[in-house]
C-alpha cells in the first residue's frame, strides 16, 4: 500500500468519526432520493504486513475502535525498520493530531520516541491557509516540485489526491523545518524521521510523564524572565535562517527541567518570500509577550520585532 492508498482508506475512515473520535450521528435521508449506504471499511484493509504487529495501546482499544488500525497503519514502518518496538500509550489528543509515547529499538539511541501522527482530516482545521502558503514551494514526498498539470487540477479542485497533496506539503514542511532548526541549535526536539501522515522526534518527558505544555507552567519571576529571552533567542535563530513560526505561543512550547523545547512547524513561512512574515512574526512577539507578562516580564513586542526583524530582513 502506497501513502496515497492508506491516505484515502483514512479519509474513508474518518467518515465514520468526528476529528475527536466520536462517531458521526447518523442523517435521515432526503425524501426525494434514495441515498446509498456505504459500507464500513473493513480493518484488514489498513492492516497488510503490519497484522503480525499490533503495539500494546492499539492492543488495548477495541478491535473496531477508529484509532485502532489508524495507529497500526501510520507506525507499522518504523517497527519494521527497526526504530520503535512499541508504542505505550497517547500523549496528547487534537483536532490535526495525536501524539503518541513509543519505546524505541536499541539501536535508535534514545529510550522513548514521540510518534505526532496527523489526522486525515488535519487540513479542515487550519484556518486561512493560504497565509502560511503565499510565496512556498509546493513538493512531493520525495522532496521534488510539483509541476504537473494533474496535480496541480487536484490542489485546485480539492479532490482526495489534492488533499493528499496539500497533507504532505504541510508534513514535509513541518519535519524539514525542524530539523535545519535541530542542526542549527534551536531548542527543538530532535527529529528522527517521517512517513506519510506520521512525524517521529524526541520524546520530551519521562516514562511516566511527558513535558507539560508552558501555558500549564507557573514560574517565578527570575526563572520567567530566563525563559523568555531563551524563546526570543529561539525566535531570532529561525530568523537567521529565514524561517517565522507563524503560530507560536505558550501553548506549542514544552517545559521541562526548566528547559523549553518549541514544537508545531507546519505553519512556519519562509521569511524571504511570504509578504505575510512580519506580521506572523510581530503576532508570534505579542503572544509570547503577553504570557510572560503574567509574570510581571516587561517587553514590548512592536520594538523587539523591529529589533529581530531588521538584521535579516530589513533590505525586504
Amino acid at each position: 500500500m502506497d501513502s496515497y492508498e492508506a491516505f484515502d482508506k483514512y479519509l474513508d475512515f474518518a467518515e465514520e468519526y468526528d476529528e475527536l473520535g466520536q462517531p458521526r450521528r447518523a442523517q435521515k435521508p432526503r425524501p426525494a432520493a434514495k441515498q446509498k449506504k456505504k459500507p464500513a471499511p473493513a480493518l484488514t484493509d489498513f492492516d497488510d504486513d503490519a497484522t503480525t504487529w499490533v503495539p500494546s495501546y492499539a492492543a488495548s482499544l477495541d478491535p473496531l475502535h477508529h484509532e485502532r488500525a489508524w495507529l497500526i497503519e501510520s507506525v507499522a514502518p518504523f517497527y519494521r525498520d527497526n526504530v520503535i518496538t512499541d508504542v505505550t500509550r497517547r500523549v496528547k489528543g487534537g483536532k490535526e493530531a495525536n501524539v503518541y509515547c513509543c519505546t524505541a529499538h536499541p539501536a535508535a539511541g534514545v529510550e522513548l520516541i514521540a510518534a505526532k501522527l496527523y489526522r486525515p482530516r488535519m487540513l479542515r482545521t487550519l484556518k486561512n491557509d493560504a497565509l502560511y502558503k503565499s510565496g512556498r514551494d509546493l513538493r512531493n514526498e520525495e522532496g521534488k516540485l510539483i509541476k504537473g498539470r494533474r496535480e496541480k487540477l487536484a490542489l485546485v479542485q480539492k479532490s482526495r489526491f489534492g488533499q493528499h497533496l496539500d497533507m504532505v506539503w504541510w508534513i514535509n514542511n513541518e519535519y524539514s523545518v525542524q530539523r535545519t532548526l535541530f542542526e542549527a541549535g534551536a531548542d527543538v526536539p530532535r527529529p528522527i524521521g517521517h512517513n506519510g501522515n506520521t512525524i517521529l522526534m524526541d520524546y520530551v518527558g519521562d516514562a511516566g510523564q511527558a513535558a507539560p505544555l508552558l501555558s500549564d507552567v507557573s514560574l517565578d519571576r527570575e526563572e520567567a524572565a530566563v525563559l523568555f529571552d531563551v524563546i526570543m533567542d529561539n525566535i531570532r535563530l529561525m530568523l537567521e535562517h529565514h524561517f517565522v513560526h507563524g503560530d507560536l505561543s505558550a501553548f506549542n512550547i514544552l517545559y521541562w527541567e526548566e528547559e523549553i523545547y518549541i514544537i508545531d512547524f507546519p505553519q512556519v513561512v519562509n521569511a524571504r518570500v511570504n509578504p505575510n512574515a512580519r506580521m506572523l512574526l510581530q503576532r508570534d512577539v505579542t503572544r509570547i509577550c503577553d504570557y510572560f507578562a503574567r509574570f510581571k516580564v516587561k517587553s514590548n513586542p512592536a520594538q523587539i520585532t523591529h529589533t529581530l526583524w531588521e538584521p535579516y530582513m530589513g533590505d525586504l
